[in-house]
């Protein structure tokens, strides 16, 4: 098992995917240039890009998430085909056989005599590891997150190979900043692999929102979590994404699951704003697989191995960027957004201009009384103009824990948009605001 999971293996492994996505990759680049005419449908995927998730896939850790990550960038930067081929990751990621978790759990525990069943099957799959069903010998029925072994032996030589793709493949053509950017995923990386530090913030959640009616932070068991397992109570409900996918003909038409809609909306909207302003963290994986809905609309959240903790100055600045551009105070937006590294004291006034056009975009929800975000395109909106201020500012990339917020920001965003909530995110963001501890 650790031989077949060994960075030298895991590098070749790499080393044919790159080779076999760069020469489909070539081939669709030369195919779109000789046919401009040609288009794509929506349910067009790069043979190229397919050829990658099946390789990332099978290999899991780093490279997968460095696949999971680039299915979030916008349509406008990834050649076409890509960005719902990568999604795959996401969602239909593969689960490794009984035989291969089995001995984990074995090293880990010495024995599983403390549990009466264990799913063989997992019921859910990621780039570190996959989660079974269990049930204690007491009758708890539990969740079991193992880890796969070997992934932080192969962090760095992932992410090299992984960059390699990345510039090969021609993915992010005008991106000069790679390297900040993989090292950003590097440190997320090795922090997700640490399943004591995952469950501290479970605990940390928990406490948190333990007066919460509508949000449910599991339970997590001392005896049975280590460094590479973690096991937290079962809650049964459904993820958000199958949520969505159940109700998607309904949630706007039947009044009771408008009523629904809208209130998971409300929950997601407070939540997102309740970590930045109020716990001085955030929950930095913005994947809908990270969240479950009982059957009485209460949100479960999972996975807090991307926690990232919050400076007071980011927080600060963050608040005043919001209300500056709430405020339409160009003069404090432009000063907040130089302190933060968005702009500098070099970029032009196209540059300041789109900034601005940005932030306009991205505060539409908060500056009426209820906002819908059905049909309204909001993160389309907010990424072309990104690419256009991107381009402004030669792609500079912003600091790991900017990046860190925004991925969580645009993550929960799209979450919205998929909803189509009707919210008052007026009335949340003022209310946090007032009582955010800084």
């Amino acid at each position: 098992m650790k031989e077949e999971n060994s960075p030298k293996n895991r590098a070749m492994s790499l080393i044919r995917t790159i080779s076999s996505t760069a020469i489909r990759a070539g081939n669709e680049a030369l195919k779109r240039k000789l046919n401009k005419n040609i288009e794509e449908t929506d349910s067009f995927m790069s043979e190229a890009a397919l050829r990658l998730v099946k390789g990332l896939d099978e290999l899991k850790g780093a490279a997968m998430k460095v696949g999971q990550l680039l299915s979030m960038v916008d349509d406008n930067i990834l050649p076409p085909g890509w960005k719902d081929a990568l999604g795959k990751l996401q969602s239909q990621a593969t689960s490794k056989n009984w035989s291969f978790i089995e001995p984990i759990l074995l090293k880990e525990f010495g024995n599983l005599d403390g549990f009466s069943h264990i799913e063989k099957t997992a019921v859910h799959a990621a780039s570190i590891g996959q989660v079974h069903k269990a049930t204690l010998k007491d009758g708890t029925d539990v969740a079991i997150k193992v880890q796969y072994p070997d992934l932080e032996k192969s962090v760095k030589s992932d992410l090299q190979n992984m960059k390699k793709i990345v510039k090969i493949a021609n993915l992010m053509p005008n991106m000069a900043n790679y390297d900040q950017i993989f090292e950003a995923v590097e440190m997320l990386f090795i922090q997700e692999l640490d399943f004591k530090r995952e469950k501290n913030y479970y605990d940390i959640y928990r406490e948190k929102f333990k007066l919460n009616n509508q949000i449910i932070v599991p339970k997590t068991f001392d005896e049975y979590s280590t460094k590479n397992v973690l096991t937290t109570e079962w809650i049964e409900a459904i993820s958000l994404q199958e949520w969505l996918n159940k109700y998607s003909k309904i949630m706007h038409t039947d009044p009771e699951f408008i009523k629904k809609r809208d209130n998971l909306g409300n929950i997601l909207l407070e939540l997102v704003f309740t970590e930045i302003f109020h716990f001085k963290h955030i929950q930095s994986d913005p994947n809908p697989a990270n969240f479950l809905v009982t059957d009485n609309g209460e949100l479960v959240l999972l996975d807090f191995g991307a926690t990232q903790e919050l400076s007071d100055e980011l927080i600060e600045n963050y608040s005043k960027l919001t209300l500056s551009a709430v405020q339409k105070n160009q003069i404090e937006l432009i000063k907040t957004a130089k302190k933060m590294g968005f702009l500098n004291r070099h970029d032009s006034p196209e540059a300041k201009e789109s900034f601005i056009k940005m932030m306009n975009i991205a505060i539409e929800p908060f500056i009426g009384e209820n906002y819908s975000w059905k049909d309204c395109h909001q993160l389309k909106r907010t990424n072309m103009e990104s690419i256009h201020f991107m381009r402004h500012t030669k792609f500079r990339a912003p600091t790991p824990e900017i990046i860190f917020i925004n991925r969580r920001l645009g993550g929960n965003l799209l979450i919205m948009e998929s909803l189509g909530a009707t919210v008052f995110a007026k009335d949340i963001l003022y209310r946090i605001l007032d009582k955010k501890e800084i």
